[in-house]
């Protein structure tokens, strides 16, 4: 029996958009401030809650830190003419430059100055000087550097071991020099600028203390001062007896202000420095400073996160944003499809509902995007605009319900406008599992192995479509069938007689079919999830498609967040 051969419709050349060359890569300070806004909104969430998370944990070390009171004293240095002290002693100039004043610093700083501030006011037994047992974290760090706390270092002489007692335990560190290391600590001498004023500064948790310290060291500065200037008075003998009473005078009120804590009640005119501000009690801690410490946290919650996200998104290689499909791929962006929107129901409705969403009332992000697509193919068609026929071949990637949903709603727009629409589908599983056994149509598969004419294919009829499956139920087939030979083009052929024809191709990473298909269509179409297809899919997809000699139109960007 001969075959009657079914005449091929006349060839429609799908028009391919013009080349567009991606503009010239953007690198200032507006792309870069672009990208980091892109970047901030697409991990918004993620951003949100780590920025919460830097803010928690500055409240509650803000929180837990204990507070810290300052007091500070300012002492000018002011150096006085020397006074003879014998009749054959020569006055020396009185000058002070800065190396002067850079000494008198290191000894108010110096350890005898503080030792005898210590002494003075019986700092020995303070609470908050006592020796305290090292955290965890300070062991962990001794042992793995290897360097003794310097309360350690200091309760023994260097090159000495700890000398253990008759009982064997090995001696610990001398409270008392524990004690005034820590006091040590907390205490700081600078000088104001480059002028001669030094500034006495104390930190303590006990409010009445950082006074009493500062004005105390200032105090002993203009002891040591005093008392140098009435041993040399002393010297002298019975020359200046005067002298050396107003010098004892001021040495007492000195070492009474020391002791005290406080400033001497008389004036010391022959030190070489005055008082000019005396620490007074503070009225609150100066530390921690909470609102900086949160200010803090949410500033590095914010920069951090944009620093990872930047580092994320530079070594993300999913699609984000349809304006870098075509600098990725060269490929034009020809419509972006928002997600479903759950509160239209559109994710729990079935396969048939899903597929005539352009005729609902909901999803109209989604629909308009389905729009922007047929008028991207309208643009594409003939230029002769005759209304000829076309196929358009719809692809994806990666197995998904992303290109089946495309096919169908495209279809559905196509022919509420007026076009009569096939669909061949390879991904109409779910959709046929929702019809009775008697009402399910045959496949191209089974069509091309029984070798049946192609009028004789039934269609299926949906919302005016003809749907026709591509795979047959029967696996075997599927494995050997040829979908590119002259019986599956003239089946498309057929189809395209009677009116446009999508089809909805298998994934392109499943089998070499999504290939075989696509040479019967006038273009291709490669559809893109967002956030789950790369830019790598879609250069291997293309070029797979060119290398059979299939126009690609453009991609589709789909899932994309409303």
């Amino acid at each position: 029996m001969m075959l009657r051969e079914f005449p091929l419709a006349r060839p429609v050349r799908i028009m391919p958009l013009p080349d567009a060359v991606p503009p010239p890569p953007d690198d200032g300070p507006v792309s870069m401030l672009r990208a980091v806004g892109a970047t901030a909104l697409r991990h918004r969430v993620k951003l949100a809650g780590w920025i919460v998370i830097c803010l928690a944990a500055a409240f509650l070390y803000a929180r837990a830190t204990p507070p810290t009171y300052t007091a500070a004293t300012t002492l000018l240095l002011e150096p006085r003419r020397q006074v003879l002290t014998t009749a054959r002693e020569v006055v020396a100039p009185s000058t002070l430059d800065l190396n002067r004043a850079d000494s008198e610093l290191q000894v108010v700083r110096s350890e005898r100055l503080l030792s005898t501030v210590f002494a003075a006011l019986r700092l020995a037994d303070h609470p908050e000087f006592q020796s305290r047992r090292p955290s965890a974290i300070q062991r962990l760090w001794r042992d793995l550097s290897g360097v003794t706390p310097l309360s350690e270092a200091l309760a023994s002489k260097p090159g000495e071991e700890p000398v253990a007692p008759h009982g064997g335990a090995e001696l610990g560190p001398d409270p008392s020099r524990v004690a005034f290391e820590n006091f040590a600590r907390r205490f700081s001498a600078r000088r104001v600028g480059q002028s001669y004023a030094i500034e006495i500064a104390y930190d303590s948790a006990d409010p009445n203390l950082p006074a009493r310290v500062a004005n105390a060291a200032a105090s002993a500065y203009l002891l040591q001062s005093v008392a140098f200037k009435a041993d040399a008075a002393r010297s002298g003998g019975e020359f200046l007896q005067a002298r050396l009473n107003s010098l004892s005078a001021q040495v007492d009120a000195a070492r009474l202000a020391v002791e005290a804590g406080e400033l001497p009640s008389s004036s010391t005119p022959d030190a070489d420095a005055k008082i000019i501000g005396a620490a007074q009690t503070p009225l609150g801690p100066s530390a921690p400073r909470r609102g900086l410490i949160l200010a803090f946290g949410g500033v590095f919650g914010l920069l951090s996160g944009l620093f990872v996200g930047a580092i994320a998104s530079a070594l993300d290689r999913k699609i984000w944003r349809g304006q870098d499909i075509l600098r990725e791929t060269g490929l034009p962006c020809l419509a972006a499809i928002s997600k479903f929107d759950s509160r239209d129901g559109a994710q729990h409705a079935s396969a048939q509902e899903m597929a005539s969403l352009v005729a609902s009332e909901g999803s109209q992000a989604y629909v308009a995007g389905i729009r922007d697509l047929r008028t991207a193919i309208e643009i594409a068609r003939p230029a002769d605009r005759t209304g000829g026929n076309f196929v358009i071949a719809i692809g994806s990637w990666e197995h998904g319900e992303e290109a089946r949903m495309l096919a169908m709603n495209l279809g559905q727009l196509m022919h509420l406008g007026g076009r009569s629409v096939s669909i061949l589908s390879a991904n109409l599983d779910a959709f046929l599992t929702e019809l009775p056994d008697a009402a399910r149509p045959s496949t191209m598969v089974d069509a091309i192995a029984e070798n049946l004419p192609p009028e004789r294919v039934a269609f299926l009829l949906f919302d005016g479509m003809r749907l026709l499956p591509i795979r047959s139920a029967i696996p075997q087939l599927n494995r050997f069938a040829d979908l590119r030979e002259p019986r599956a083009a003239r089946l498309v052929a057929h189809a395209k007689q009677l009116g446009d024809v999508l089809i909805d191709l298998p994934p392109f990473d499943d089998s070499a079919d999504a290939l075989a298909l696509a040479t019967h269509a006038d273009c291709v179409i490669l559809v893109a999830a967002e956030g789950s297809t790369t830019f790598e899919d879609l250069n291997d997809a293309s070029e797979k498609l060119r290398r059979g000699g299939t126009n690609v139109l453009g991609v589709v960007l789909d899932r994309c967040q409303p």
